[in-house]
């Protein structure tokens, strides 16, 4: 299901903005992306689950759905612009649906993989910060007025210069390592509490029977 909302996203909003270039500037379109290969490739069985990695994945894809709900949409009802025309029903699957999916995802399925290091959240902050050099590198080659010059309101540096973005850069980037240590944090309460549950399992009678002679 996750996969499929991610695929339908995508297509909606590569139709909507038509243009076969322009989507992947978006970084909601290439955490979702990340999102639909990672899974796609654990369904085929092709390599082995990594805690760290889908950690990885994870965060990305709740930064796209928390930075639109609460620095593009300001909070709004996320139903409010749902719509089957324009970029209504692809905004909803890619910062809706699909992160509320990885979490149930993350949290509760998968429980084999060995557990991510704290230092992972650290870790998982590289593609952020590459995506930012990118943002801002496009940005400074692309004439004024081309589309998404800068993707996103908080990188416009003819707004902002480069300072007042190198400021929300690093709130951010706090912002994403503590939130990090929060799906760490909460993969790892889930994991004691289901350990604790299997051991605290009672026997069933013919497990507790006593052996015949």
């Amino acid at each position: 299901m996750l996969i499929l909302a991610a695929v339908v996203g995508l297509i909606h909003t590569w139709m909507a903005l038509g243009s076969p270039l322009n989507p992947l500037v978006l970084f909601t379109v290439q955490s979702n992306l990340l999102l639909a290969g990672f899974y796609s490739w654990q369904v085929v069985g092709r390599w082995r689950s990594s805690a760290e990695l889908k950690g990885a994945v994870t965060l990305y894809i709740v930064i796209t759905g928390l930075v639109w709900h609460f620095l593009r949409m300001r909070g709004a009802n996320p139903f409010e612009h749902l719509s089957l025309h324009g970029h209504g029903l692809g905004n909803f699957l890619l910062h809706y649906v699909t992160p509320v999916l990885a979490v149930i995802d993350w949290l509760f399925f998968d429980r084999a993989a060995p557990r991510p290091t704290w230092a992972a959240a650290l870790r998982w902050l590289v593609y952020p910060m590459a995506y930012l050099v990118f943002a801002l590198v496009r940005g400074a080659l692309l004439p004024p007025g081309a589309w998404k010059r800068y993707p996103y309101p908080f990188l416009d540096v003819d707004r902002f210069g480069y300072g007042g973005v190198a400021l929300m850069a690093l709130a951010l980037a706090v912002c994403f390592v503590l939130l990090g240590y929060g799906l760490i944090a909460l993969h790892r309460l889930v994991d004691r509490d289901s350990r604790r549950a299997v051991v605290s399992t009672p026997s069933s009678p013919a497990d507790t029977a006593a052996p015949t002679r």
